[in-house]
């Protein structure tokens, strides 16, 4: 029987095969814009509703190459942004993409550190998924903490449970492998309620993949919840 993977392996695996993927990466995530940018809307129409001359600070935990939410963030002028990516080479293109006023930080999202109530927003699209499921926990704990009163989480996890899967090839890698790992709907609702989150939306959608020359359809859970203020 092989000993469980540890999380420092999912970590390194899920960075080179990031790294060697990320072009590739870009162009393939294209059919799925369009659902993140109407959740990101939905968040930034409620900064709207406040007062445009005051700033507001947003974090994204997976910024990839930066398109296309960190561009359509940057773009708003009272919107101070973070962004967060474990492959080097994700953050090399997402600063070819984006405004030098965009802090990105590389590197493993569980060793950030920012003081209590930093941001307004924090969205993690395709990002918290790659966690193990203790410390996706853990950092849904940590988000709860770096929010303002008001502030929102946006992210998406998969719809199913299961402990971890992995694919030492996805998407044409040769080096290191993907992992995903998952509460399920239910229990990541649960653990939202319990971290002190109120869930806003908390929709299905269902992305037609194609991978490894295969199409399968992958639902996954899109959540928007609240810190209360």
């Amino acid at each position: 029987m092989s000993e469980p993977i540890t999380s420092h392996q999912v970590k390194e695996d899920v960075k080179k095969a990031y790294d060697e993927i990320a072009g590739f990466y870009l162009d393939w995530t294209q059919p799925s814009h369009e659902t993140r940018l109407s959740y990101l809307k939905i968040v930034l129409r409620s900064f709207n509703t406040a007062n445009d001359a005051i700033q507001k600070s947003v974090l994204e935990l997976g910024c990839g190459a930066g398109v296309p939410c960190t561009q359509l963030l940057a773009s708003r002028q009272h919107v101070n942004v973070t962004a967060n990516d474990i492959s080097d080479t994700q953050i090399a293109l997402a600063r070819e993409r984006l405004p030098p006023s965009v802090n990105l930080i590389p590197g493993d999202m569980m060793e950030l550190e920012f003081g209590p109530e930093q941001f307004d927003a924090v969205l993690a699209m395709y990002s918290i998924i790659h966690l193990p499921r203790d410390e996706q926990t853990v950092i849904l704990r940590r988000v709860f903490t770096w929010l303002n009163p008001g502030g929102q989480l946006l992210a998406n996890f998969s719809e199913s449970e299961f402990e971890i899967q992995s694919d030492q090839s996805w998407l044409g890698s040769t080096k290191g492998a993907m992992h995903w790992s998952s509460w399920g709907r239910s229990e990541t609702r649960r653990i939202l309620l319990e971290i002190g989150f109120e869930v806003e939306i908390d929709d299905v959608v269902v992305d037609s993949e194609e991978t490894n020359g295969v199409s399968h359809n992958v639902p996954f859970n899109w959540i928007l919840a609240r810190k209360p203020a």
